[in-house]
């Protein structure tokens, strides 16, 4: 009952204080976050940490802000309370070196300000379904008790999560959509501020888009570039009640950028992809064995040459659902020709496997190389690959140096059919796969479709 009457004593203050939160840039403000924290405090003065400074000092020139950002990468919600319960844990530095956890815990803040989900998201450490974001946003709940009993902020703001990807509809930000629905009615309960950085992310995205429209807020669909961090610091400031310090960044920083984007044309696309994903493999750490990465019937139609479309994903099963697939502007790698980002096709499970198919003309024999690589934070892939039924590579593409490699290859006259079978264990999960000249050229004269029929 003692903690319980704690909690609600602490998050009336909270409220009451709301309005004054950056106490003319004189608050003493900690923010609990993952990798984007630790760039806002570590990444050269471009982080959103340091942009919230600079605005404050902006709007008064005799403040002495005092900005701690506490963030880890690859943290999750579930990682944070772990640190949070363990004060052992607590006794070294996370992303920002020299800030050591326990003696940030061990001070009070006037405001504490948490931004986390992306990682839950993106590993994941959590499913679609209601019962895991549910149990997520407990966790976050109880995460806020533990961190506010030891810093005492007078203020709280809880921080919208930011997309992954740059396509609002992709398995992956839907899903985010609920987790910030969620942060949302927790601030609410809470009387803690709501910091609109998913709502300003977009507004500001689609603002720029108007202009150019290969415009990108995060380089990788992930972490965010400096216009990204600037994003974020006046999302802060707003949602703290600071519009002095927020429209000092708008005008001076953001306007500045958007005015000079430079028109153009949107990307082209690139050829289709046929695509299919849902087999869930047997979990492995370091590399897969050839146990768990045993040949079903869909492996053993396209060494075959069949119908791997139509092939069942095991014994006495259903077919997987293919269907076309073109990258965009919007995921990982672009407009690259040969990118599949499996972000844009389903949510992506731990341990879950997908394929892609690609049929390609030629009208004569032709020596090519096949050029094979993937981008994405942290992750591990497994890539098969396969032209016209013989298998040309099959390793982890991750452990490859740059994480990229190349094949010679030789197209029949005709149609010929490339297809790739990608296992994902973790993080981001994109794969690349293009022909080019033997010199590394360009290979004209070559017709793609998702299709042969």
């Amino acid at each position: 009952m003692k903690h319980l009457l704690f909690t609600w004593l602490l998050f009336s203050a909270a409220a009451i204080a709301a309005d004054s939160a950056s106490l003319d840039g004189n608050a003493r403000v900690v923010f609990i976050g993952d990798s984007i924290t630790g760039q806002g405090g570590g990444w050269l003065d471009t982080g959103y940490v340091f942009k919230v400074r600079e605005a404050l000092t902006a709007a008064y020139p005799d403040a002495k802000p005092d900005l701690v950002p506490l963030g880890g990468s690859g943290m999750g919600v579930g990682a944070w309370l772990n640190l949070a319960k363990n004060d052992d844990k607590q006794r070294h530095d996370l992303d920002v070196k020299g800030i050591e956890v326990a003696a940030v815990l061990a001070k009070p803040a006037d405001v504490m300000i948490v931004m986390l989900g992306m990682n839950d998201v993106l590993a994941p450490y959590v499913n679609e379904t209601d019962e895991s974001l549910d149990q997520w946003l407990a966790n976050y709940r109880e995460l806020i008790t533990t961190l506010s009993a030891r810093l005492k902020p007078k203020v709280i703001g809880l921080a919208t999560v930011t997309p992954q990807t740059e396509d609002s509809e992709t398995p992956k930000n839907r899903v985010m959509a609920r987790m910030n629905e969620r942060i949302t009615k927790l601030a609410t309960s809470l009387k803690a501020r709501l910091i609109p950085t998913n709502a300003m992310y977009w507004d500001t995205l689609n603002q720029a888009r108007r202009t150019q429209p290969d415009f990108s807020l995060a380089g990788d669909r992930i972490h965010p570039g400096p216009t990204g961090h600037v994003v974020i610091a006046r999302a802060m400031l707003s949602g703290l009640g600071d519009e002095k310090a927020a429209e000092w960044l708008k005008t001076e920083r953001l306007d500045k950028t958007l005015a000079n984007l430079k028109p153009g044309l949107a990307p082209t696309a690139p050829p289709p992809w046929l695509v299919a994903s849902g087999i869930i493999l047997r979990g492995w750490q370091e590399k897969p064995t050839d146990a768990d990465l045993a040949p079903n019937p869909i492996d053993l139609a396209i060494e075959r040459g069949e119908d791997f479309t139509q092939a069942p994903a095991k014994a006495d099963g259903a077919p997987l659902v293919w269907r076309p697939f073109q990258s965009t502007i919007n995921l990982t790698d672009g407009t690259n020709p040969g990118s599949v980002d499996f972000a844009g096709i389903c949510f992506g499970q731990n341990f879950e496997a997908g394929y892609g198919a690609g049929w390609i003309r030629s009208d004569k024999p032709r020596k090519l190389k096949l050029d094979l690589k993937t981008s994405g934070v942290g992750s591990v892939i497994h890539l098969t690959v396969w032209l016209n039924g013989q298998r040309l590579y099959s390793n982890l593409i991750t452990q490859e140096p740059k994480r990229q490699t190349s094949r010679e290859v030789e197209l029949n006259p005709g149609w010929n059919v490339l297809v790739f079978k990608s296992c994902h264990r973790t993080w981001q999960w994109q794969q690349t796969l293009n022909l080019t000249e033997l010199d590394g050229g360009e290979a004209e004269g070559l017709e793609y479709r998702a299709t042969f029929r």
